[in-house]
């Protein structure tokens, strides 16, 4: 799972990237301080939840994935079977390319995961 999120930041643009449980646990994360990565997953998941929870309420079915863009980036939230991506962008990336990747790391981690 490492490799993982490890991956994720070489994409041009990501500067950070984590795997955390739907309870917001950090599973693997490439942030340098492990209180930012803490903070980040218990956040990540809570929003995770809520949006998909509202998705479904309004119809629209079940969440994959969102996008919260912020004055200076963006963090990205893919669902990967128990765990959600996370990855952190700087102001001006292609959000488009990251969303790909990030769903090729989502592929990924979905096939690490014993069933």
């Amino acid at each position: 799972m490492r490799k993982i999120v490890e991956d994720l930041i070489r994409v041009d643009g990501v500067i950070g990237s984590l795997l955390v449980g739907k309870d917001g646990l950090v599973v693997s994360s490439t942030l340098l301080e492990d209180e930012d990565a803490e903070a980040l997953g218990a956040i990540a998941a809570a929003i995770f939840g809520t949006v998909a929870k509202h998705a479904e309420r309004i119809g629209v079915g079940t969440l994959r994935d969102t996008i919260i863009e912020a004055t200076e980036g963006s963090i990205q939230l893919v669902e990967a079977e128990d765990l959600i991506l996370v990855a952190i962008a700087e102001k001006g990336v292609n959000l488009g390319m990251v969303r790909i990747e990030m769903r090729k790391a989502a592929r990924r981690v979905r096939e690490e995961i014993p069933i």
